[in-house]
């Protein structure tokens, strides 16, 4: 017969090995486990609101997937970031937070660490070589023709009066800068009035179709809308015609260098993903999760 002592030994080790066969239990609020890291559905609220300022209840369910799964990417590029030596000082974590209300320390560390893991990667690419610019000028012409702009000035009122008298002054030589400085409640008013340069299309018509009749210096009439008068003068114009590539050379590098930094991000990510245990678990979603990762109704 099996001893009284003997017996509890072996109905321990059952219930031992029983403990360690089980599954471990998940927290009720986690809805992403990406490797051992688990995200919670509070996490992707704070993203969201961070990312969109909107709720999630105000969210189509193709929408939400979409931006979970950007979600997702952005762990998945931090967690690549920390498995290959991207770390940043708990200070300067510390720091950032401080300055940044509503931001944990887990999100803030992973932010720095994908912002570091981005400067290291395009820190480490080189720029794009003279023929890689005149290929993508001769391949995207379109781009580069301007439009005729002019560079323009505002004053805005509220009275019809104060107006007449302003085009009035202005006739007169009184520097638009300074009536715009006393007068206008435009918000660049202090600035002098200066819009800059537009092209047509970029104002409403009313304002379009006598900006672009006047020659630097001119000023336009008093144009009135439903609550306010408004005073344009044009500084100068810019004929339509072609960019050269000396002009744009700068700007085009500028994009290269930023397509291959994507597409570098894009295929880290994409390698990460297949290395990673993702999985979205859909029964604690509380949308129709429509997304690209891998899912789980199990849990």
């Amino acid at each position: 017969m099996v001893s009284r002592r003997l017996l509890s030994l072996l109905l321990l080790t059952c219930v031992v090995a029983a403990g360690c066969k089980r599954k471990p239990v998940t927290p009720p609020d986690v809805i992403v486990r990406v490797g051992e890291r688990m995200l919670t559905l509070s996490d992707f609220k704070r993203y969201l609101e961070r990312n969109t300022g909107t709720d999630l209840a105000q969210m189509t369910p193709e929408v939400t997937s979409a931006m979970l799964d950007q979600f997702v990417e952005e762990i998945v590029l931090s967690e690549y970031a920390a498995s290959h030596g991207v770390e940043i000082p708990a200070e300067k974590i510390a720091a950032a937070v401080r300055t940044e209300a509503g931001s944990t320390v887990i999100e803030k560390r992973d932010e720095m660490r994908r912002a570091k893991l981005i400067v290291d990667i395009a820190t480490q690419m080189p720029d794009a070589s003279d023929e890689e610019v005149r290929a993508y000028y001769q391949e995207h012409a379109a781009e580069f023709q301007a439009a005729e702009q002019v560079r323009v000035r505002q004053i805005l009122v509220r009275d019809e009066t104060v107006a007449n008298e302003i085009v009035a002054k202005l006739r007169q030589g009184v520097p638009f800068g300074d009536l715009s400085s006393e007068f206008s409640r435009a918000p660049n008013a202090k600035r002098g009035g200066e819009i800059g340069f537009v092209s047509r299309g970029e104002l409403p018509k009313m304002f379009e179709e006598q900006i672009f009749r006047l020659q630097p210096g001119q000023v336009s009439d008093v144009i009135r809308t439903d609550s306010s008068f408004h005073i344009f003068q044009v500084d100068e114009r810019r004929a339509a015609g072609t960019i050269s590539i000396e002009a744009a050379a700068p700007a085009i590098r500028t994009r290269l260098k930023e397509d291959a930094l994507r597409e570098r991000l894009a295929q880290l990510v994409a390698a990460s993903r297949r290395e990673m245990q993702i999985a979205v678990l859909t029964r604690r979603v509380p949308f129709r999760y429509s997304g690209s990762f891998p899912t789980s109704a199990d849990e």
